[in-house]
Order: C-alpha cells, then sequence, then structure tokens
C-alpha cells in the first residue's frame, strides 16, 4: 500500500514537472516570437494591452526675431497706414512677412501671410507672358497685324501685337456693358464699342482694352479658354495653391474683402465702406484684372517668369522693352535690374517689383483702399532701401 501510494506521488510530480516545463518553454517562445492570434472561433481571443496614449505636442509658434531690417519695413508700412500683405525678398529668401489689418472686420479676420487679394492690372503681365509663349512655339508673332484676329476693327492693319503690349495702339473703350454673361460676349461688346484712333498708334496711352483683345487672342491660338490655358500653364505647373480668378474668391477661407475710404481727413482705418463688384465687372476685366494671388504667389509668378520659366529667358528682354518713355513694356514697367508691376480696383491695390534675376523683391498686397495714400509708395521706398543695401543687417 505504501509502495502504491509512493509511486502515485512520483507520478504525479512528474507530470507537474513535465507540465511546468513545457509551460516555460511556451512563454519563452511568445515572448522571443511574438505572433498575432488567428482569428478562429476555436481559438482563444487574447485581448492587447492598451497602449499608452502619444502625448500631444503643442507646437510653439516661432516668431521671427526682429532686425535693424525688419523695424525699418514696420516703420514704414506703419507710418503710411499700410492695410494688406507685405512680403520682403532678399537673396532668393523671406526677410519680412507681415499682414496688417483686417481681412473681413465683420468676421474679426486679419489678414496673413496666405491671404488672397484681387491683383486688377498686375494681371497683365501674365497676359504678356502668355502671349509671349506663344509667339515662343510660333504659334503667333509679336509682329502679327490686329487684323489677322480682329479684322472688323478699323486701321487693325496698322496695329501690331507688339503695339498692343505697350499700350501704344490707338485704342480704347470707354463704355461698360449693362448685363455680361461670357468672356465671349465680352469680346462681341468690345468690337461693338471699340474706339479706334490709328493717328495714335505709336503714342503711349494707359488702355485696358489692348489686353482684353490679347486675351481674346490668347483664346483663338490656343484653342482653350483663358482660364483654362492660364490654369494649365501658371497655376498648376508652379503650384500656386492661392491662387485663382475672382469669380470664387469670396468663398475662399483666405478671402480679404476689399474696402474704401474716401474720407481724406480721416487718418484712421474704418472699415465703414465695402468695396462691391458685380459679375459684370469681373467679365469685364476679361485678361486684365479678373485674378486672385496671395504675396507668395505673385513673388513667385513673377519670378519664374523672369527666370524663362513661362517662355525661353533668352526672350525676357524682348518681351520687357520699355516701347515709350513710360517704360511700360510687356505688361509692365521695365527698369535696369527690376520691374514693377501695379493694379489698383475695387478697394484692392497690388505693387510687386521684382529684380530680374528673381532674387529680390517687394510686394504689397493691399485690400484697403485709401483716395490719398496708396501703398505703392511704400513698396517703392522699401525697394529703394533694399536696393541700396540699407537692409542687409
Amino acid at each position: 500500500m505504501r509502495k502504491k501510494t509512493l509511486g502515485a506521488l512520483i507520478a504525479f510530480g512528474m507530470v507537474l514537472g513535465i507540465g511546468g516545463g513545457l509551460a516555460w518553454w511556451f512563454n519563452g517562445q511568445a515572448e522571443s516570437h511574438p505572433e498575432t492570434v488567428a482569428s478562429s472561433s476555436s481559438s482563444a481571443i487574447v485581448k492587447p494591452k492598451p497602449k499608452p496614449k502619444a502625448k500631444k505636442v503643442i507646437k510653439k509658434k516661432v516668431t521671427p526675431k526682429q532686425t535693424a531690417a525688419t523695424r525699418e519695413i514696420d516703420d514704414i508700412l506703419r507710418a503710411n497706414r499700410f492695410v494688406g500683405t507685405a512680403l520682403v525678398m532678399h537673396s532668393g529668401k523671406a526677410i519680412y512677412e507681415q499682414g496688417f489689418g483686417y481681412a473681413r472686420v465683420s468676421e474679426q479676420k486679419k489678414n496673413g501671410l496666405n491671404s488672397v487679394y484681387q491683383l486688377a492690372s498686375v494681371q497683365k503681365s501674365f497676359t504678356a507672358g502668355l502671349i509671349m509663349k506663344l509667339a515662343a512655339e510660333q504659334k503667333l508673332s509679336l509682329t502679327d497685324p490686329l487684323s489677322k484676329y480682329y479684322p472688323q476693327i478699323r486701321g487693325a492693319k496698322q496695329i501690331t501685337l507688339r503695339d498692343m503690349l505697350d499700350m501704344k495702339s490707338g485704342l480704347s473703350l470707354e463704355a461698360f456693358p449693362n448685363t455680361l454673361n461670357s468672356e465671349d460676349g465680352m469680346i462681341k461688346f468690345i468690337l461693338n464699342h471699340i474706339i479706334s484712333q490709328p493717328r495714335d498708334i505709336g503714342k503711349w496711352n494707359y488702355a485696358p482694352v489692348n489686353f482684353m483683345l490679347l486675351a481674346g487672342i490668347i483664346q483663338q491660338v490656343s484653342g482653350e479658354s483663358y482660364r483654362q490655358y492660364f490654369t494649365e500653364n501658371i497655376t498648376e505647373p508652379w503650384h500656386l495653391n492661392h491662387t485663382g480668378f475672382v469669380f470664387n474668391m469670396a468663398h475662399k477661407k483666405a478671402f480679404s474683402q476689399g474696402y474704401q475710404n474716401n474720407n481724406q481727413a480721416d487718418v484712421g482705418t474704418s472699415y465703414d465702406a465695402k468695396y462691391p463688384e458685380s459679375r459684370a465687372s469681373m467679365l469685364y476685366q476679361f485678361g486684365t484684372g479678373q485674378v486672385y494671388m496671395s504675396a507668395h504667389d505673385l513673388f513667385v509668378g513673377e519670378r519664374n517668369m523672369l527666370l524663362g520659366k513661362l517662355y525661353p529667358q533668352s526672350d525676357v528682354n524682348v518681351l520687357l522693352a520699355p516701347g515709350s518713355s513710360s517704360m511700360y513694356g510687356g505688361g509692365a514697367y521695365v527698369y535696369p535690374g527690376y520691374i514693377r508691376v501695379h493694379g489698383l480696383a475695387y478697394g484692392y491695390e497690388a505693387t510687386a517689383l521684382v529684380s530680374k534675376d528673381g532674387q529680390d523683391g517687394v510686394i504689397l498686397l493691399s485690400n484697403y483702399y485709401r483716395a490719398n495714400q496708396l501703398s505703392q509708395t511704400p513698396a517703392i521706398q522699401i525697394w529703394n532701401l533694399l536696393e541700396g543695401g540699407q537692409l542687409n543687417r
């Protein structure tokens, strides 16, 4: 009896020992070779341990270090009561970026670095660039007579595309349509109301109708709408994410509303009067004032044209050759070493001065029109300091 009892105890101990050893071995394998649990109804489901929650990293907003140069730029802009977005580039780098005032005062939305503004006449420089692109592709020539595209215009045989680019065509348009539903409708309106003075061909006279017709020629030659051709050749390839046409501008998150202040005695900044724009007005500005951009996009756009990214760089000086003492040529005012473009409409003012090597630039985009103070003034002041080497510190 004792022998039987002793045998049973020994057998029981061996079972425990072997079971414990196997358990130890399997546990070691599981730790050294973890595997996912099979999704089978016959398998035991092992619930994974909850992962510790990652700590939320709060990025601190880095305020650019103030320098003597940035303080000087600040002083100029504040002295001129500037409202909008300012960007100053030097040697290919932004040395100053700042928003001033309100984009939409009713929402207490302030102007920022990505705020978008109407370019007004600055768009003419891009229309000219697209014409030059088509010329480089031999799809048209700057010496083409206007009669090749619009023979019904009086004196069109004596007017060249070059004359139109330089505002020396003798053409003008004083009428404004009561109703307008399309850009093709705008061209028809022009052809019915254009004023042509052949005796003035060769004389400089700033008339937007020149670029309205050039936009129509872009459509004829490319076989695409002006908007489509602009988007495919400028907006998309250059990744201009804050650029578009004014028809949908008000729906953009970064939209800056245009305001006006006609009280010359008002030294403050009131946002009492919005500057309205009808759809007819948007269509009327065909090729000459329908585009909006941020300050950064405008710099990139003007720089890229100067660097030959829209048409060959060898043609830059061909297009940007002043046609008169006005210094206007190819949609820009051209000076030794730099260009200046400027636009003013519907409460917006756009000014850009860019060096021909694309390294320096002063961009001021404003959504606040003052009858007695244009933002082009501080833009030129800042540019003179920049090119004079006084902002290199």
